[in-house]
């Protein structure tokens, strides 16, 4: 089995090769990244489509360990969806990334879910419960709840177990297009454990955050899970390969 981490990001423009090798050593050969720049909350159409084409140009340099996620700003319309289409369809991305340009159920991304959809896409959206410092388009599980049900045939990956794993993992228990995935660095092996008990572990999914977070500590967390190997695999990249295969472009 391939082992696939499901968030990953750019830094300054690239994809660090010794990241590559420390997934070798670790069993994590595929990654799957986006680019959102120099995080910038409401980023303009054309910072959007620079990022994309700064991530095309690291798919192509390292095709047999990324797959790539197209950033979208839901508030530029047609243009979103015009970058959104030439990146799927030309360039082979297999997702989408939701960050904070907008609520994930705002119905300016509804198009952008249509096609999701359409295309059995990944939709990795940012979600985070915060008590103080939020910033004012910050998803929480709530939000993500909303639009999953207003798509319910759009494949949600909801990040950072919402950002307080327990209260989120409850809000979309019982919707099944959501997953959740591991990264967050107040995420442990009790939440990744919690949640595929009430989720079920084919709705957990591996993920790290990388470059923010080391990726041994990410991996350990799901082995501290206290998983059995067939749903560790899982986790691991086994639920991800099947939602690869299924990428329509």
């Amino acid at each position: 089995m391939i082992g696939i981490d499901a968030h990953t990001h750019l830094h300054d423009g690239g994809f660090d090769d010794r990241i590559v090798e420390a997934g070798r050593l670790l069993g994590i050969d595929l990654f799957l990244c986006s680019n959102i720049g120099d995080f910038v909350a409401h980023p303009s159409i054309d910072e959007v489509r620079e990022m994309n084409r700064v991530l095309v140009r690291e798919l192509v340099r390292l095709p047999d360990h990324l797959r790539g996620y197209c950033y979208v700003n839901p508030r530029y319309g047609r243009d979103t969806m015009e970058d959104l289409r030439r990146n799927v369809e030309e360039h082979g991305m297999v997702g989408v990334k939701l960050w904070i340009a907008t609520l994930a159920d705002d119905p300016l991304a509804d198009p952008i879910l249509e096609y999701a959809a359409e295309h059995r896409l990944i939709v990795l959206t940012h979600a985070w419960r915060k008590t103080v410092g939020g910033f004012p388009y910050e998803s929480t599980a709530e939000h993500v709840a909303r639009a999953a049900r207003r798509h319910p045939g759009t494949r949600f990956l909801m990040a950072h177990l919402g950002g307080q794993a327990e209260s989120a993992v409850n809000i979309v228990r019982e919707l099944p297009n959501v997953a959740v995935d591991t990264s967050g660095t107040i995420i442990g092996g009790g939440e990744v454990a919690l949640a595929a008990e009430r989720l079920g572990v084919d709705r957990v999914v591996f993920g790290s955050d990388l470059p923010h977070v080391d990726l041994s500590v990410n991996v350990g967390k799901v082995l501290g899970a206290g998983l059995e190997q067939d749903a560790a695999d899982r986790v691991f990249g086994g639920t991800v390969a099947g939602w690869l295969e299924e990428v329509r472009r």
